[in-house]
């Protein structure tokens, strides 16, 4: 898994993160406060459709917490979702990526292919 964060100067949302590996694991993007103000989710690589499931929150326990939002992503294509004035969360933010819609508790299914991952937020 590729994962990387780069700090921008003088730009709105100031960091992108980027993971080129996404999938049915959850992972931490960010801790504390942050702001969202772009989302990129490349579903390209996939023959179905697979969820980007994110939670607002530094402990995940799957089936039991409630992600802060999907985006549901068709089989071979990219999602993308702009937040002009930004996206707040009060904490963390981690996200995983699944073929299976609903919240339910173990290892959700996986994408066939890893997904890709920009986040562009302050």
């Amino acid at each position: 898994m590729a994962i990387g964060t780069t700090t921008l100067a003088a730009t709105i949302g100031g960091k992108v993160y980027n993971d080129t590996a996404a999938t049915n694991s959850v992972v931490a993007a960010a801790s504390g406060t942050t702001t969202i103000y772009h989302i990129e989710f490349d579903n390209t690589a996939n023959s179905a459709v697979t969820y980007l499931k994110m939670y607002e929150s530094g402990s995940v326990t799957l089936g039991t917490t409630q992600p802060s939002f999907i985006i549901k992503a068709a089989a071979s294509t990219k999602e993308y979702m702009s937040f002009p004035t930004g996206l707040s969360h009060a904490s963390a933010i981690q996200y995983i990526a699944t073929t299976t819609a609903s919240n339910s508790a173990g290892s959700p299914a996986a994408p066939s292919a890893v997904c890709g991952l920009t986040i562009l937020y302050s």
